[in-house]
């Protein structure tokens, strides 16, 4: 069975069947979402959900060539939401930094970027950004932490050369 979930802009609620989504208070404008759809969509989009505003969606443009036409319906949706793209998710930062810096601090950066997405295409906004900021503030703690040992690192073996040339060893 198909399982949706909706939003009211802020927090996201489901799954639930299409028979629930029918009893809740949603308009044309609340943002929809499926496992097959790969964005957020308004209620008015989702064919499923034509009976119950009416007809208040634009049609697709017909076919200049005759016959049937795919119509995605992303040129109406443009740049209106905030909803369009995930955060950034630092993923490739997050491991590059991991495998050339301190594995152990990068570790949670990559558990953190890898969380973002799931999370953004399941409703939860403010948890993906939530992520998003933390898998950066840890990909920044790995990069720091490196920085200052191999400071430290060549600090103590530059001073140990350095006595033994004064030494004469």
């Amino acid at each position: 069975m198909k399982q949706y979930h909706y939003s009211d802009g802020v927090n996201s609620y489901g799954p639930i069947s299409l028979e629930e989504l029918r009893t809740k208070n949603i308009n044309p404008d609340t943002l929809i979402w499926t496992e097959e759809l790969v964005t957020w969509k308004k209620a008015k989009e989702i064919p499923e959900l034509q009976d119950l505003f009416g007809n208040i969606s634009n049609p697709p443009p017909p076919s200049q060539f005759g016959g049937t036409q795919h119509y995605s319906g992303q040129s109406q949706q443009g740049n209106t939401q905030n909803f369009q793209r995930p955060p950034k998710t630092y993923l490739l930062e997050s491991i590059l930094t991991t495998i050339f810096c301190c594995w152990p601090l990068g570790i949670p950066s990559i558990i953190y970027a890898s969380r973002v997405e799931k999370k953004f295409y399941a409703g939860d906004i403010a948890g993906a950004e939530e992520d998003s900021a933390n898998a950066k503030k840890w990909m920044i703690i790995n990069l720091i932490a490196c920085v200052v040992l191999w400071i430290a690192y060549f600090g103590f073996f530059g001073l140990a050369i350095f006595g033994g040339l004064i030494n004469g060893y």
